[in-house]
C-alpha cells in the first residue's frame, strides 16, 4: 500500500531509489559519517550475544547524535515484546526488526503493545533463505517489511539469488523488502540490477576485516556510493527505454 511504502522510507510511484540500511553501528564516528552519507536507515543490535551489540546507554547517546531524518532500527532476536515496546516509547528506536524465531502470535502481541502506547512503527521480519520454501514462508508473514538474509545475520554470505524468481519477486513487491546477506560495495550494484529490491541491508560487508564487527568508514562510503550509482544507471536505462 501507499502507506506502507511511505512508512518504510521510500516514495511510492515507481521510484528507482533503493533504500539503504547500514546495520550494526556502535561508534560516534560512524554516526557522524552516516549523517553525511544519509542512508535511509541504520541498525542497532539489541541482542546481547552479538559482537555488534549496542547497549541501551550507548544507543541513547548515538540516537541523540543521529540525524532525525534517518531511521534508527532496533534489531532484536527473540526479545520480550515489552522490552521492544519500551525502547520505542523512550524514543531510542524508530523501527523494529525481528531476527529470531518470532512467530505471528509474537507479531500480534508486539503490535498490540505498540498500538496501546500510541507508537505504531514499522516492524520488519528477517528470514534466512535456503530454499524456495523459506521464501514462501516469508510471504505469509504479517510484518510491514521483509528482510531476506542468508543466515542469522552478519554472516557475510549471499543466499542463492536464483531462488528469487520473477514470480516470487512480483509477490514480494506487494510490500517493502530488503535484500541482505553477503552484500558489499563490490556486488551491491549487480544485486540491484538483477533483483531490483526495495532496499539493501549491509553489516559485515562494510567491516574491516569483513565480519569482525568493526565498521570501515571507507567501506560505508563506498557502499552508499555504489547503491546510488546503480540507481542512476537504472534511471538512465529506464529513460532510454521510454524514448
Amino acid at each position: 500500500s501507499l502507506a506502507a511504502h511511505l512508512a518504510c522510507g521510500r516514495p511510492a510511484g515507481g521510484s528507482l531509489m533503493t533504500v539503504i540500511k547500514l546495520c550494526g553501528l556502535r561508534e560516534p564516528e560512524e554516526i557522524a559519517l552516516v549523517n553525511e552519507l544519509r542512508p535511509d536507515k541504520v541498525g542497532f543490535m539489541l541482542y546481547e550475544k552479538s559482537k555488534r551489540y549496542c547497549p541501551h546507554e550507548r544507543l541513547a547517546a548515538l540516537k541523540v547524535q543521529l540525524d532525525p531524518a534517518i531511521a534508527a532500527v532496533g534489531v532484536a532476536v527473540n526479545a520480550a515484546p515489552e522490552e521492544l515496546a519500551a525502547l520505542v516509547a523512550q524514543g531510542l528506536v524508530d523501527e523494529l526488526q525481528l531476527h529470531g524465531q518470532e512467530d505471528e502470535a509474537y507479531l500480534q502481541q508486539l503490535r498490540q503493545l505498540l498500538n496501546a502506547q500510541g507508537t505504531k512503527v514499522t516492524v520488519s521480519q528477517a528470514f534466512s533463505i535456503k530454499s524456495s520454501a523459506d521464501l514462501e514462508r516469508a510471504l505469509t508473514s504479517s510484518a510491514d517489511c521483509l528482510l531476506l538474509d542468508a543466515g542469522s545475520g552478519g554472516t557475510g554470505k549471499c543466499f542463492d539469488w536464483s531462488l528469487l524468481t520473477p514470480e516470487l519477486r512480483a509477490q514480494l513487491s506487494a510490500r517493502p523488502w530488503l535484500l541482505a546477506g553477503g552484500l558489499n560495495p563490490h556486488n551491491v550494484a549487480a544485486a540491484i540490477e538483477r533483483l531490483a529490491p526495495y532496499g539493501v541491508d549491509v553489516s559485515s560487508g562494510i567491516e574491516e576485516p569483513e565480519g569482525s564487527g568493526h565498521k570501515s568508514l571507507a567501506l560505508m562510503r563506498a557502499f552508499c556510493a555504489a547503491v546510488r550509482a546503480a540507481d542512476q544507471a537504472r534511471a538512465a536505462d529506464t529513460a532510454c527505454a521510454a524514448d
